[in-house]
């Protein structure tokens, strides 16, 4: 599940980039760190960097915390 066009407007406004929505996106559904880098084709650490920049731009205290503020914000969607 990609992000939409208003998502990323939103988080535009938070400070959010492109793929620290996305990584918190596949985040919210599931996805381990590893998983996410390969799905960005990025290395762990840097996807590991763009959790903690999401968490950070969120003031949340930490990655469970960043995806219910994101999805309460309706920043990301979670796939059931």
């Amino acid at each position: 599940m990609s992000p939409g066009p208003r998502q990323v407007a939103n988080a535009g406004e938070r400070g959010l980039a492109r793929l620290e929505l996305i990584s918190l996106t596949l985040a919210a559904n599931g996805l381990d760190v590893a998983e996410i880098a390969f799905r960005l084709n990025v290395g762990v650490g840097e996807a590991e960097a763009l959790l903690d920049g999401a968490e950070h731009k969120l003031d949340a205290r930490n990655r469970l915390h960043a995806v219910a503020i994101a999805v309460r914000l309706g920043l990301i969607g979670i796939e059931v």
